[in-house]
């Protein structure tokens, strides 16, 4: 049995591809998840922002928006898969599983997905190219020593409260995380109306059970059979492409 992973790019009448052709050059990148969708833009420029969240509205129901670490808008969608053609309901049907995050660049979407069975891929890229162009970018048989090595949402974060949940995600919007931080406990717990000491204690249990989650993940990769040719490629689908793009034009 073999692992494949491919990447490629489409253009069909998707409401997020059609969107990124009005903001050349800004990638858009998108999560999909427990029935939810959370695009990220990377842009704090509110004219950009403003047509943004307008198209976005028409796509589907936004529940919430955020500024991420003072560099990116954060928005969260109801899953749209229902109401559009959307590109998760051609390939889950295929049984293959994304490989988060798609991104939206210059009219195109660009995916990345996983699957067992190669034969399969002639029938992603027939049903994708029903839909509009479809392009290649880069298939590979992976190890399967990738899939115990692979981080499981489920695995990761079932044991964290509400509350724990909630003093990470600050911490990370407030730029906690960055270097230099931008931010302190004490800061984010006045903004959320806690004492500095009970936010800590939020956070670090929080911090401590993710680690504790995190390490038998980390051994497997630290200790497994890891060909660099057969592992998962780094970055998205168009960080792929990008790079198979400025490796053709320096030939």
């Amino acid at each position: 049995m073999a692992l494949w992973e491919i990447s490629f790019r489409t253009q069909y009448d998707y409401p997020f591809i059609r969107m990124s052709q009005g903001y050349p050059g800004l990638p858009i990148s998108m999560w999909c998840i427990f029935n939810r969708e959370l695009l990220q833009v990377p842009t704090l420029d509110e004219a950009i922002l403003k047509g943004i969240e307008r198209d976005i509205r028409k796509a589907g129901r936004v529940v919430d928006k955020w500024v991420e670490a003072q560099e990116a808008r954060i928005f969260m969608l109801r899953c749209t898969c229902g109401t559009h053609d959307s590109p998760w309901n051609v390939w889950e049907a295929l049984e293959f599983v994304d490989a988060p995050p798609a991104v939206y660049k210059d009219g195109w979407g660009y995916f990345r997905v996983i699957g067992f069975d190669e034969s399969k891929t002639r029938d992603l890229f027939r049903e994708m190219n029903g839909r509009g162009p479809t392009e290649l970018i880069r298939k590979r048989e992976l190890t399967l020593s990738v899939l115990p090595s692979s981080v499981w949402v489920s695995s990761l974060f079932a044991e964290l409260t509400d509350k724990q949940i909630g003093a990470v995600l600050k911490a990370h919007r407030h730029g906690y995380y960055t270097s230099p931080r931008q931010i302190t406990t004490e800061n984010i717990a006045k903004g959320v109306g806690l004492s500095r000491s009970t936010y800590e204690e939020h956070l670090r249990k929080a911090e401590n059970r993710i680690m504790g989650a995190l390490i038998p993940y980390l051994q497997l990769f630290a200790e497994g059979d890891r060909p660099a040719e057969k592992m998962m490629t780094k970055g998205t689908a168009l960080t792929t492409a990008e790079e198979a793009a400025g490796a053709e034009g320096s030939a």
